[in-house]
């Protein structure tokens, strides 16, 4: 009658050790740090869904990809938040570091950055700082009036930007 007893508590104990190595593989930061931040892991394919304020990486390499749990997208991604998963999203082709898919922070080479856009060249009126790869309006037309000729109004001796006064009664 021992025999059988001891048996089951023996059973039970490894199932219950089973389960524990279980959960310690889906939340552990095993696998050479793969799943560190993760609620699924895997050993073939590293994360799949990552804690709540993490963002899931999906790294390919070839045919397969490597999920990775990480609190800020690397370069050339952006972060999206979602109700279920927050993934990290490739930014556009011509983008080295984005806010969004609409909005470049940094361009590739042979682009300039221009209002959150790469482009090949910079749009008129604006002129490209090679060192920044940034579009810069020219100094000519950011400050005054783009109109240079002389206003009809101008008196000798009176501001441009001063009021008329109202006329004063005489008693």
């Amino acid at each position: 009658m021992r025999a059988p007893l001891c048996l089951l508590l023996l059973l039970a104990h490894a199932v219950d050790m089973l389960a524990l190595n279980r959960r310690k593989k889906q939340v552990g930061s095993g696998l050479g740090g793969n799943c560190t931040g993760c609620i699924i892991c895997s050993e073939e394919n590293g994360c799949s869904t990552c804690q709540q304020r993490l963002f899931l990486f999906i790294r390919r390499e070839g045919i397969r990809q490597y999920g990775k749990c990480v609190h800020d997208c690397p370069p050339g991604y952006f972060g999206i938040r979602g109700q279920e998963v927050n993934r990290c999203k490739k930014c556009g082709a011509t983008c080295e570091s984005c806010f969004s898919q609409d909005f470049c922070i940094r361009c590739k080479r042979r682009f300039y950055l221009y209002k959150g856009k790469c482009l090949p060249t910079c749009p008129p009126g604006t002129s490209a700082h090679q060192s920044t790869r940034e579009c810069q309006e020219r100094s000519s037309q950011k400050k005054g009036r783009k109109d240079r000729r002389p206003r009809k109004d101008r008196r000798p001796g009176r501001r441009l930007d001063a009021r008329p006064r109202p006329p004063t009664r005489q008693p």
